[in-house]
């Protein structure tokens, strides 16, 4: 599992929101939605509204048990099927917010990975040495989704204040765009990002601050216990 920190205290789990609420930061956390048909297809799917698959909803009901005993100020969600049903599973209806949808694909929406690279061959030309750079026909910009994340978490935070987590499912891209901003590092450590499926990712947002990240990609919830020692 990848885990990246900022220079902050550190939170001794990725829902130990108490540090960052100490500091005087609204806390987030923000989590990609479950898995899907067309994620185990690797499909390009950033508007097309697919829903969970039956291993989604059961990573979903893992992040339901894991959250359960976490206070949250509020809950927000894409409104896309597979973030809302993700959003749905921790047991109330969330407040749907359609800046938190995933990166418009284009002419890519619905394609495998062979038959979009094939197709486009220039725009993974430009992804690869650029993403900055790669437009998507008939989609949309990696930059105006990184600035549309961060507009829209900053939005959500200024509703709250410091205290229990704000909890905000969204999408692979639209969040590994937003975590780069908070970094302070570039799109082209784009694919140095893991986004596992429902993983977990704490921020903390401030006026003097901005967005801050805390804990990245934190799957605890997807990983069995070790199998007991059948020799004692």
């Amino acid at each position: 599992m990848q885990t990246l920190r900022a220079e902050l205290p550190t939170p001794s789990d990725a829902l130990d929101w108490g540090p960052v609420a100490a500091r005087g930061q609204v806390p987030l956390l923000l989590v990609r939605h479950g898995q899907t048909r067309a994620n185990v297809e690797r499909r390009f799917v950033g508007r097309t509204d697919v829903p969970l698959d039956d291993e989604g909803h059961r990573q979903a009901a893992r992040l339901a048990a894991r959250l359960q005993a976490v206070p949250r100020a509020a809950l927000y969600a894409s409104p896309l099927a597979r973030a809302r049903q993700t959003a749905e599973a921790l047991g109330e209806p969330p407040t749907l917010d359609e800046a938190l949808m995933e990166l418009h694909q284009g002419e890519l929406e619905g394609l495998d990975g062979p038959t979009a690279f094939a197709r486009f061959p220039e725009v993974f030309a430009a992804w690869m040495s650029d993403p900055a750079s790669a437009v998507i026909p008939g989609g949309e910009a990696l930059t105006a989704c990184q600035s549309r994340g961060v507009a829209a978490l900053t939005r959500i935070a200024q509703a709250h204040r410091p205290g229990p987590p704000v909890i905000v499912v969204s999408h692979q891209l639209l969040i590994v765009t937003t975590l780069l901003a908070a970094l302070g590092q570039p799109l082209n450590g784009l694919r140095k990002l893991s986004q596992s499926n429902t993983a977990v990712n704490l921020l903390g947002w401030s006026e003097a601050e901005g967005l801050r990240v805390w804990v990245q990609n934190d799957r605890a919830h997807l990983e069995d216990p070790p199998a007991p020692d059948a020799a004692r």
